[in-house]
């Protein structure tokens, strides 16, 4: 739904007022819950493939994850993802790897050579992400990276 601002009208009956409030509070909640920006402090148990936002993360539209792990874990997948989030990873901790995935499933589309290898950062590496083609629901798109920063110190 978009907002419609021809509407109501002058002559629309009084009853009808509560259901343009309900729509249009839907579509403004939807519209500031993606313009939100945030910050997660993330500890990914050992094991970890995939994480979901709702549970893992938040649903910023540009959120700021500090993220370190307590043992090994290789994540492939972010599900849950609407289009035009942005993730920024700040990794704590040398125990998180990225695995390179297609365009499908949440998985993370990369931007290094050998295509589909692996990206293990190491501590204050930083990696933006976008999803796009993501609902927030049943059609999780894919995680393009924006860019990466390599920590020199």
């Amino acid at each position: 739904m978009t907002i419609d601002a021809t509407k109501p009208i002058d002559q629309v009956l009084v009853s009808d007022l509560p259901t343009y409030i309900r729509e249009t509070r839907t579509e403004v909640n939807s519209i500031s819950a993606l313009s939100s920006v945030g910050v997660t402090v993330l500890s990914i148990l050992g094991g970890t493939t995939s994480l979901d936002i709702d549970t893992d993360l938040g649903t910023y539209g540009v959120e700021l994850i500090k993220a370190s792990a307590v043992a090994p874990v290789t994540l492939a997948s972010i599900t849950g993802g609407t289009e035009g989030q942005i993730k920024v990873f700040v990794f704590q901790d040398g125990n998180i790897t990225i695995t390179d995935g297609v365009k499908s499933d949440g998985k993370f589309y990369l931007n290094h050579t050998p295509a589909l290898s692996d990206y293990s950062p190491a501590q204050d590496d930083i990696l933006a992400i976008a999803n796009i083609g993501g609902d927030g629901a049943a059609v999780n798109g894919y995680w393009k990276e924006l860019f990466r920063t390599t920590s020199v110190k």
